[in-house]
């Protein structure tokens, strides 16, 4: 349960910063490349500090997303341990890539007297293609994944139909931004001089996939609770949920009179029985994908 609880913090943690962060990023940024920026007279070093921070905000946003998209990777495969290093691996690449692109491109890129970008150097394709690599692999597993609980019979499942329908729309999302970002800085200078314009399309993009993930999951599992309580009157579920990876004890039972009881709200034996079915539950292989309001 304390597990549970620092998860369900995290998650709502997860969720105000990816809704909310971008917008007020997008919002400070107003800044600079508007009628606002004249009045401010930025000299080109303070628009490199301006960079510096928009290419800081962006990674940050992005690795946050990214976490978010790993936990569905983790529930598809049961938090299983070599897939779990393997994301872990190339999750770690795709940070060392962000800053190793950024430190690389900031420096030779160049504004206007608006601190909009004109030009950028051609080292800016690390930051971008780290991200877009990352977003392959993991759209990668999802598709294997969804393949192959379709042979096995479980494609129709709602939580794997949701998280392969989210994670398909939000991969094709964010390679498309990412892609327009990337061509617009490779245009030459005279061909385009506002290269950094799908910028705020970039944190907006990231944003919403992130959020709507979660939104869809909670609702899934609203609606599972909800069935639950309709198909159950002795065990009472609230609003939190909790995706498992074993709902109930996987050993077979022997139906045996001897040892069957009938249930009763007061007797003795069934509150051991109860104890006994939490300690099960509680006890099984728990994933960390705990989500909740």
């Amino acid at each position: 349960m304390h597990l549970y609880r620092r998860a369900l913090s995290y998650t709502k943690c997860v969720y105000f910063f990816i809704r909310y962060i971008p917008l007020l990023v997008q919002i400070s940024i107003l800044f600079i490349g508007t009628e606002l920026t004249p009045h401010f007279h930025f000299t080109s070093h303070d628009c490199f500090i301006w960079q510096i921070y928009q290419g800081v905000a962006a990674s940050l946003i992005v690795v946050t997303v990214d976490t978010v998209l790993i936990l569905r990777i983790h529930a598809l495969y049961h938090g299983h341990p070599q897939i779990r290093r393997l994301v872990g691996v190339f999750f770690l690449m795709e940070i060392v890539g962000l800053a190793v692109g950024l430190g690389l491109a900031l420096p030779g890129i160049t504004y206007d007297n608006l601190c909009l970008v004109v030009a950028a150097p051609g080292s800016l394709i690390i930051y971008g293609a780290s991200s877009i690599l990352f977003q392959i692999f993991l759209f990668a597993l999802t598709v294997y994944k969804f393949a192959q609980a379709a042979r096995s019979g479980w494609g129709d499942v709602p939580l794997i139909v949701l998280l392969m329908r989210d994670g398909s729309w939000a991969f094709v999302l964010l390679f498309v931004v990412y892609v327009g970002q990337l061509g617009l800085y490779a245009l030459p200078k005279d061909k385009d001089p506002f290269a950094g314009i799908l910028y705020g399309w970039l944190l907006t993009a990231f944003s919403f996939s992130g959020y709507r993930i979660l939104i869809n999951l909670n609702h899934l599992a609203e609606e599972t609770n909800g069935s639950q309580n309709r198909t159950s009157n002795i065990h009472r579920t609230n609003t939190d949920i909790q995706f498992s990876t074993q709902m109930f004890n996987s050993e077979r039972h022997t139906c045996d009179p001897e040892n069957s009881y009938e249930l009763s709200p007061i007797s003795p034996r069934g509150r051991d029985a109860s104890r006994i079915g939490r300690r099960t539950f509680e006890t099984s292989q728990i994933s960390t994908l705990s989500l909740g309001h």
